[in-house]
Parts: C-alpha cells; structure tokens; sequence
C-alpha cells in the first residue's frame, strides 16, 4: 500500500515534466491514469483498476493509452461473472480498440483475442443447443420405452388370448 501511494504521489507530482515525451496535459493525465492502473492490477486492486480503466476508454482518445487501456479492460472483464456477458462486454472492448485504434500496438493482440472470444461463444452457443437437444432426447427416449413397454403388455395379451382359443378348440 506504501509503494501504491509513493508511486501516485511521484506520478501526480511529475505532471508537468516534459520528458515523458507526450505534448500535452490531458495526453498526461491519461498516461498517468494508466499507468496507475496498471500498478493496482499488479496489488491485486482489480475493481478500482477497471473502474481506472473503464474513465480512460470512456474519455476523448489518446493513441498509446486509451488503447491499452480497452485491452487492459477487455481482460479484466473475462475474468468475471457469467462468461457469456463477460465475452461480450470484453469483445466491445476489442471492437473499439481494432476500430479506433488501427495503427495501435495491442491490435494484433485485440484482433487474435476477438477471434477466440467469438469462437468461445459459438462453442457456448452449440453446448446450449446440444443441451436442449439431449433434453428433448431423452424425453422422446422415455416416451418410447413406455410404448414398448405397453406393446409388450398388448402382445402378452394376445398370446394368452391365442392360448385360451386354442384350448377351446380343442374342447
């Protein structure tokens, strides 16, 4: 916790250095979010991170930043919850970056990610449609032993019938 708030104190204290090579302040304050966020990830702050994370994607765009920042987030939100809402909302992470960001860095990585996402839910997507069909399956399975079963009871029937004439007949 120490290093967190000696890290952000150094941070916010070097705003107005031009050596981090970026022209203007709000390119800055963007980058040191960033990189703060990237340093709660590493603690294990993951909530405070993405919400981080999320302020910067949702701001005006900063080509270094706001991209790994939609990837940084992409991942974190894979990690939670119901995979199937988690997919998505990390695969509009991902179409943003690829859209909005064509020349950045984390695009192969976004484009690969996207790829593997998109065939998760089609994988998710059949196992449900396979589910429902062993479900109907099995239902059409019992309906069909119970009208085997009662077949057999008719035939038993029959046979005991056959038997009783002919005894008759022979009577």
């Amino acid at each position: 916790m120490k290093r967190l708030l000696a890290v952000a104190v150094v941070l916010f204290g070097l705003g107005g250095c031009a050596a981090t090579g970026i022209s203007n302040k709000y390119a800055q304050d963007q980058k040191r979010k960033l990189m703060l966020a990237q340093i709660l990830l590493e603690d294990n702050k993951v909530a405070v991170a993405q919400d981080l994370l999320t302020s910067i994607s949702n701001e005006p765009g900063v080509l270094g930043v706001t991209d790994e920042a939609l990837f940084r987030l992409a991942l974190i939100n894979l990690e939670a919850g119901d995979q199937k809402i988690a997919t998505a909302r990390s695969g509009r992470n991902l179409d943003k970056l690829i859209k909005h960001y064509p020349t950045s860095s984390w695009k192969n990585h976004a484009v690969t990610l996207k790829g593997l996402l998109d065939t998760y839910d089609g994988i998710v997507d059949e196992k449900a449609e396979l589910e429902k069909t062993a479900r109907s399956l099995k239902s059409s399975n019992l309906s069909l032993t119970k009208e085997l079963k009662d077949l057999r009871q008719d035939m038993e029937k029959l046979k005991n019938l056959e038997l009783e004439l002919e005894m008759k007949k022979k009577r």
